[in-house]
């Protein structure tokens, strides 16, 4: 067990090498938005909207983590011999320890996308919307490592990244919850102007 615990911190570290290019590269386009947002306001005379400064926070975590999974799943690698799509479920968690370790990552590598993306809109944070958005990112990954012979096309992948996006989505829940709790109770005391 320690061994796949190792394997797995190793591709984790791996993935949080790309990190400060995707910090770079996440200003960059949010300067860009800044930039049509000041003509937007100032010469159009238009609004922003209430919740802009955290959509564009939010906004700007996102594209950091989308750099870094492209870097991981396909910019960095090199084009192989992966043969065609394996359709089987789970096989790989009975190989070996390293089969073991790439799927808990894939599991870990959608877990951000579960949190950030609901954080956008109400729409995305209701599951039947950015659930089968998820699904369909994943997929995209599958389909491009598959045309380009960047990877193996597995089942596997698909399904680790759909439990990792639920573990995510779960965790965002947990945090609205948590934050509308504080916006209660921030209510009720500046309204009754004490805790008891």
């Amino acid at each position: 067990m320690s061994r796949i615990k190792n394997l797995v911190i190793m591709q984790l570290k791996s993935a949080l090498s790309y990190l400060p290019a995707g910090f770079a590269y996440a200003a960059g386009i949010t300067c860009f938005v800044l930039v049509l947002c000041a003509v937007w306001k100032f010469c159009l005379h238009r609004k922003t909207g209430r919740f802009f400064w955290w959509r564009l926070l939010v906004g700007f975590f996102f594209l950091a983590y989308i750099y870094c999974v492209l870097q991981l799943t396909i910019l960095s690698r090199e084009p192989g011999n992966y043969g065609d799509i394996d359709w089987r479920f789970l096989v790989r968690w009975n190989e070996n320890d390293s089969q073991k370790a790439f799927l808990l990552a894939n599991i870990i590598m959608f877990i951000p996308f579960g949190v950030l993306f609901p954080m956008f809109n109400k729409v995305f944070a209701h599951i039947l919307v950015t659930f089968p958005v998820a699904v369909a990112c994943s997929i995209c990954i599958e389909a491009l490592q598959l045309k380009y012979q960047l990877g193996f096309c597995q089942l596997d992948d698909v399904v680790a990244n759909s439990v990792g996006f639920l573990i995510g989505y779960l965790i965002f829940l947990m945090l609205r919850d948590v934050y509308l709790f504080g916006v209660m109770l921030w209510r009720w005391v500046e309204r009754d102007g004490r805790l008891y």
